[in-house]
């Protein structure tokens, strides 16, 4: 009794050698057979099935260029027989690399019924190529230049200074004082200075996996855009709240990017280059921070009112960049179209 189940069927005529490389590639339970004048696709793993078919589909539509896929495959259970070994393989994930700015296939599967195991799904964040991503780049830099900047005694030049203490009087404070003498940069430059490498590193690693899926496909002015507006809105906000605290770090601008993809995946649900539960995650970890339960475990404590500056300016530039058409953009059944005394400190 054969075990093969079919996948897909194509007219004689239709070219799959795309399809064939692909299989072959990456070595899947698949295989292209002739049956009743028809080309037919079958695999050995049931939860290959309904993956497949979608991502074929896609594929006939022209939606998705299977040279440009990868896929990696989690055996579980090195001792299984060789069939357990070609259902396990379904237990893969497949991402695109998209080096002109193509969409990213959606997820196809949730999860499998009871019993049968996990199913192969799409990943959802693109390979970027580094050129489509250069505002990233330049940003990820900058946090660990700041904090080398701070290590060298040599950050005086680009933070607030601290408001003394007593009551506060924005005519009389130590920004106004800054403003005044034409150092307008300061509004900006916070945002560079990191306490900690662990603190450079964290603010990089959510650029790089939020900011470069929103740089790559709206296109670099924009993003570059997003980050100029937000950063000043978030340093103000911080400075505003505590005066009397020096502050710095990328948390702002970050939170800023969470923001606006908060509101084009809700603006546009097909796209899903960066998790949702992710995004949701950033969300109530702003939420955990403003209870003041990590300013028990990080010296210094938590720039809050940097982060919810920063995240309100992403949702309403994302609004903005949205109800202007930018939306359409993170369609992903289109191509994109762009390419005190002592005074102590706070992190974001």
């Amino acid at each position: 009794m054969s075990n093969w189940i079919t996948v897909c069927e194509f007219p004689l005529q239709q070219d799959l050698s795309a399809l064939a490389a692909f299989i072959q590639r990456h070595q899947l339970p698949l295989r292209i057979s002739e049956e009743n004048n028809r080309q037919c696709v079958a695999s050995l793993a049931p939860q290959l099935v309904q993956p497949m078919q979608q991502l074929l589909e896609r594929w006939q539509a022209g939606q998705v260029d299977l040279s440009q896929l990868t896929v990696h495959v989690y055996d579980e259970n090195p001792a299984a027989s060789a069939q357990e070994t070609a259902t396990s393989a379904a237990e893969s994930r497949v991402g695109e690399h998209q080096p002109q700015g193509r969409d990213t296939a959606d997820d196809v599967a949730d999860s499998a019924d009871a019993g049968r195991g996990p199913v192969a799904a799409f990943t959802v964040i693109p390979q970027w190529p580094l050129r489509q991503t250069p505002v990233c780049l330049v940003l990820i830099a900058l946090c660990f230049i700041g904090w080398l900047l701070l290590r060298q005694g040599w950050i005086e030049a680009l933070v607030i200074f601290p408001q003394r203490d007593g009551g506060f009087d924005m005519s009389g404070s130590s920004l106004a004082w800054h403003l005044s003498r034409g150092e307008f940069w300061r509004l900006w430059t916070p945002a560079i200075i990191h306490f900690s490498l662990p603190h450079a590193l964290f603010n990089s690693l959510g650029i790089w996996i939020v900011g470069r899926s929103l740089e790559a496909r709206a296109g670099s002015g924009w993003f570059a855009l997003l980050v100029l507006l937000s950063a000043p809105v978030s340093n103000l906000a911080q400075y505003l709240w505590s005066p009397q605290t020096l502050f710095g770090g990328m948390s702002g601008v970050v939170y800023a990017l969470v923001g606006a993809a908060l509101v084009i995946q809700r603006w546009q649900p097909q796209w899903r280059d960066v998790p949702a539960s992710l995004i949701w995650l950033a969300v109530v970890w702003l939420l955990v921070c403003m209870l003041g339960v990590v300013d028990y475990f990080i010296a210094g404590g938590i720039a809050n009112a940097a982060h919810i500056g920063g995240f309100a300016a992403g949702l309403i530039l994302g609004l903005l960049f949205c109800v202007a058409g930018g939306g359409r953009r993170y369609f992903s059944g289109n191509v994109a179209e762009a390419v005190g005394s002592g005074p102590t400190h706070k992190t974001f």
